[in-house]
């Protein structure tokens, strides 16, 4: 009982932590502001592709689908037709979640390489459908003049506001999945991972817990999405290219996959490493790349793995 108090006290501490640190973030000024919001940004997208990835083991390359959809969504309909952010906002998320649905009912059909590489070539259908159809999309060019809405009497056009904004989607987000991964449906996912056959012998409906986990995923990536064009006010067709989707695997990968913790340490080491060596070098990929491959050659468990099974090590030899 004691060990069980123990663990939620440490989670109400570390929740705690994690608030303040994000409540303090606007006192280190607008850059280092920015920079914050979009790390909460990519770590909502990552710790929506590691739903899959790490704790139902699909990989897959087309999740930027997803992001990408509900960003145009809320900037198209702010933009052509004035609807209001918060509406344009639930109108992205539900159409990635419709998205995913439609997607992944092709899609878990398969698994390995060629799941991979189907979810990859519907966002690429995408992509083509954003770049040629330039009249909505603005095509390579992209589309901006999001007015943003106001929030019970704030306006998110001020940049803390929106921070702040930013911050409560991500707590929701790393909530939300820890309560999903405790749940009973959580565990369905896991076995999924772990044995999927033995999963199928016992009468689970493999296919469909996929499905479910597909989808769940697809409506945080467009949360992530939605959070974008609030943060930027502009959208183009490069966020729905599979490169996107690549990004956001390295971040899953660097962090370590099967936690919610390492996402959003791989998104802070991959943008804070894009920012800061692309300052110096203009070939910064070259170096995302290297800390990637260390990474993977000595980090297997990714940074986040490594910190929770060497740290106690380290601590009790001190």
């Amino acid at each position: 009982m004691s060990a069980g108090m123990n663990g939620r006290s440490r989670i109400l501490v570390g929740y705690a932590l994690l608030i303040v640190v994000l409540a303090a973030m606007p006192l280190a000024g607008n850059y280092v502001l920015g920079l914050a919001a979009e790390i909460l940004i990519f770590a909502i997208f990552a710790m929506s592709l590691d739903l899959l990835i790490g704790y139902t083991g699909m990989i897959s390359f087309g999740h930027a689908a997803f992001f990408g959809l509900s960003a145009y969504a809320v900037v198209t309909l702010g933009v052509h037709l004035g609807v209001n952010g918060w509406i344009g906002m639930l109108a992205g998320v539900f159409l990635s979640a419709l998205g995913a649905l439609i997607i992944g009912f092709f899609c878990i059909r398969v698994s390995g390489i060629p799941f991979l590489m189907l979810t990859m070539a519907f966002s690429q259908l995408l992509y083509s459908i954003s770049v040629k159809w330039r009249d909505v999309t603005g095509g390579t060019d992209g589309i901006g003049g999001f007015q943003r809405p106001g929030l019970f009497g704030w306006s998110l056009e001020e940049r803390v506001v929106l921070y702040y904004f930013t911050a409560a989607g991500f707590l929701f987000t790393f909530w939300f999945l820890q309560r999903l991964i405790a749940s009973p449906l959580g565990s369905i996912f896991i076995g999924i991972r772990e044995n999927e056959l033995r999963m199928r012998t016992i009468g689970y409906p493999v296919q469909r817990f996929k499905l479910i986990a597909f989808v769940i995923g697809g409506a945080l990536a467009g949360l992530g999405g939605a959070l974008y064009a609030f943060f930027n006010g502009f959208v183009s067709s490069d966020i729905l290219h599979w490169a996107l989707s690549g990004d956001a695997i390295i971040m899953v990968i660097l962090g370590g996959t099967g936690t919610i913790v390492g996402p959003v340490i791989g998104a802070a080491v991959f943008l804070l490493l894009k920012y800061f060596v692309s300052s110096y070098y203009e070939y910064w990929m070259m170096w995302v790349g290297i800390a990637f491959i260390l990474c993977v050659m000595f980090l297997r468990e990714g940074i986040w793995g490594a910190l929770v099974r060497r740290l106690p090590r380290w601590l009790g030899r001190r």
